[in-house]
């Protein structure tokens, strides 16, 4: 005779998780949107405030939303990154254990493809977000703003693979570098002039993924080059202080 195992009965704030969670994953609530609030979320489900509230901690421990408070606050989807390796590299490399070349060197096998794909996948819109991205790269020079201005291009290309396992590799890649740099400040018209990503933004445009990626390719390249240099600097500094 067969021997099966006992039922567990689900609770009711995993199943209401869950489907939150897979409405997340199938793109019904992109990065940044809202969910919607407690009380629709009652009404939908047709439970009690209580197992809603277990529900939203739950998504909210496994890092999928952010809990914000306030007038306009709630439960908002997370883009999806690697937070943990982020602290980690940003511990390593002002440990010494860990170089700007590394890092680079990751973007520099990921990113064409990136930009490849999102080539591929460009619309009428995606151009102009990436446009609007390009003309406000200087609208704010001072730390940490410029750093978002100057890397958002690279995050709407992201968004732009349609990939987001890729999507969330590379915002963590860019992530990375912003904690660092947000920690001692270098020059941005020295670490990253601005204007620099036209030629790939032209080549998306253009749907040319192969002049996409090489254009990225050649933008990281000089990127590299400048943090090296950078960090040689930023290196020799430390050691004089000590």
């Amino acid at each position: 005779m067969e021997t099966f195992k006992p039922v567990k009965q689900i609770k009711a704030s995993d199943e209401v998780a869950q489907q939150l969670r897979t409405a997340i994953f199938d793109g019904s609530y992109p990065a940044g949107s809202k969910l919607p609030s407690e009380r629709e979320l009652i009404e939908s489900f047709m439970v009690s405030r209580t197992v809603v509230r277990e529900a939203i901690k739950g998504l909210e421990a496994s890092g999928l939303v952010e809990i914000k408070q306030g007038a306009t606050g709630g439960a908002f989807v997370k883009a999806i990154t690697f937070e943990r390796m982020t602290s980690a590299c940003n511990d390593l490399f002002f440990m010494g254990k860990l170089s700007f070349t590394e890092l680079c060197e990751a973007r520099l096998l990921i990113e064409p493809m990136v930009a490849r794909l999102a080539a591929r996948n460009c619309t009428e819109k995606d151009a102009e977000l990436l446009m609007e991205a390009h003309r406000h790269e200087s609208d704010n020079l001072a730390y940490p703003h410029t750093v978002v201005l100057r890397q958002k291009v690279h995050h709407v290309l992201a968004d732009m693979t349609d990939n987001r396992f890729l999507a969330g590799i590379t915002k963590s890649l860019l992530q990375v570098l912003a904690s660092i740099t947000n920690q001692f400040e270098p020059d941005t018209n020295v670490i990253h002039p601005a204007g620099l990503h036209l030629e790939v933004i032209n080549a998306v445009i253009a749907n040319d993924e192969d002049a996409a990626a090489q254009a990225m390719y050649h933008h990281l390249k000089g990127f590299l080059e400048r943090l090296q240099t950078i960090e040689a600097d930023f290196r020799s500094a430390n050691e004089k202080a000590s």
